[in-house]
């Protein structure tokens, strides 16, 4: 019996040593070594009051997984993790909804009882908000954990849409949005740290981009849905609030995971996010310093350009098209071309589009669509870049900072955007609006061609040398 159980231990210790190589199906399994199996059968031996245990039997206690087994281990958790992100995204899209028919719809109410400026400071109110909600993230995370601060701020959201549908004065209403903003914010910070984190570097741009596609959705359903009910405001904004609530159904499908996730940080990683990758947030800024101005005052805009009210808000509608259409093709540029190209691209087609708006006052409302169309894709892909910036640099709470320091620098450009160009609606009109913009986006692509140089992506390392 020794000298077959000899035989048999030095033929299994070289049929496990065999077995172990790279790409067996034994790699890896259990983590346990050869001199481990060695030492069991030692045991085994030694102890087995004469009982033969066959060494098969011992291979097969919970050591060794089949291939089929191994590929299920390995896709288990994707699904799961598929489902969270699109209900993320579909939380999102109905917190575009209510953005996108509060920002228009609340512009062109007060137009006729403030003047440009203050309607303009009137919609940085919302931005007002987002920053509160950046504050109160962290807190927030900590007590209660991510996916039920996101919750509380469809609360927020919600009750805000309901009380502006009764209000019509510039204070109240003043307030109300900077709720709507803090509850915004709120969900927003949860939603895109946890898709960054969950998502793979190779396919970060695509996801980005679905996920900003969708959020654009709301935006371009809003003005048209004004566009279709101009005479009833009311209505329209409980409409919201009922669509509103149910993105509560999503975002406590996904609390446990999103929770998991979102790591909470401190206001000390904001900072240090903000410096650690200045260039990246400054692009950030001025996509959404656009999307404010577009959003809330494009209407506005346009009607100084002699188009009629259904015409204006359609043209708002337009852009915001580009938006969704754009987006998932920036997305696939992202992953493709390289960061840099990317946003270098979005910077120069943006300005091509703003030129033809400040030169061309008696074009026609296709002409002007179409420059609409394009701009709104290409400006907002700036955004989807950076959200991919953001993924790829930043991990754990510094991701979570870095999402917040975004969330800060969009609140900063809402109450900037608006308030700025309302005031130079007044002085200058909308072709010196337009100039404007273009000025900013030339200064951006030629600051991006000297000093933009983000780390790229691995696998994107060869296509960009």
């Amino acid at each position: 019996m020794s000298a077959d159980g000899g035989m048999a231990d030095a033929q299994f210790v070289r049929r496990r040593s065999e077995a172990a190589m790279p790409g067996s199906c034994f790699e890896g399994a259990g983590g346990v070594e050869v001199r481990q199996f060695a030492h069991e059968t030692s045991i085994t031996k030694a102890f087995a009051c004469g009982k033969k245990y066959r060494l098969s039997e011992i291979s097969l206690r919970g050591i060794s997984l089949t291939p089929h087994r191994q590929e299920d281990a390995m896709t288990r958790p994707q699904n799961p993790q598929t489902r969270m992100m699109v209900a993320l995204i579909l939380g999102v899209t109905i917190y575009g909804l209510a953005m996108g028919t509060t920002y228009p719809l609340l512009g062109l109410l007060l137009s006729d009882r403030v003047s440009g400026a203050l309607n303009g400071l009137n919609t940085a109110a919302t931005g007002l908000g987002l920053m509160t909600g950046v504050v109160l993230v962290p807190g927030l995370a900590r007590r209660l954990g991510a996916g039920r601060a996101a919750q509380a701020g469809v609360g927020l959201l919600a009750g805000a849409l309901v009380a502006l549908a009764f209000l019509r004065d510039f204070w109240p209403v003043f307030a109300a949005r900077m709720i709507l903003g803090c509850g915004a914010g709120l969900m927003f910070i949860v939603a895109e740290t946890a898709l960054n984190a969950a998502a793979a570097p190779e396919r970060r741009g695509r996801i980005m981009g679905v996920y900003t596609a969708a959020n654009a959705l709301g935006f371009v359903l809003g003005p048209a849905m004004i566009a279709l009910m101009p005479d009833r405001p009311a209505a329209l904004l409980l409409v919201c609030a009922a669509i509103a609530l149910m993105a509560l159904i999503p975002f406590a499908a996904v609390e446990r995971p999103v929770s998991r996730l979102v790591v909470s940080g401190s206001g000390r990683h904001i900072v240090s996010a903000l410096t650690a990758f200045p260039l990246a947030f400054g692009f950030l800024f001025i996509a959404s310093m656009i999307d404010a101005i577009a959003i809330s005052l494009m209407p506005v805009i346009m009607l100084d350009r002699d188009f009629d009210v259904s015409q204006a808000v359609l043209l708002a509608a337009v852009f915001h098209v580009g938006l969704v259409i754009g987006q998932p093709l920036i997305g696939l540029a992202l992953d493709g071309a390289g960061r840099r190209r990317t946003v270098l691209g979005c910077c120069g087609l943006s300005l091509a589009c703003t030129l033809p708006l400040v030169y061309g006052s008696g074009m026609g409302f296709w002409p002007v669509a179409g420059l609409m169309l394009v701009w709104g894709g290409a400006n907002y892909g700036l955004y989807t870049a950076g959200l991919a910036l953001i993924g790829d640099r930043f991990r754990a709470e510094m991701l979570t900072a870095a999402t917040a320091a975004l969330a800060s620098v969009y609140a900063l450009a809402a109450v900037i955007g608006p308030a700025v160009a309302g005031g130079m609606m007044n002085a200058l009109g909308a072709q010196g609006l337009f100039g404007a913009a273009a000025v900013v986006y030339l200064t951006a692509l030629c600051g991006g061609l000297w000093l933009f140089r983000p780390v790229e992506p691995e696998w994107q390392k060869h296509q960009i040398r």
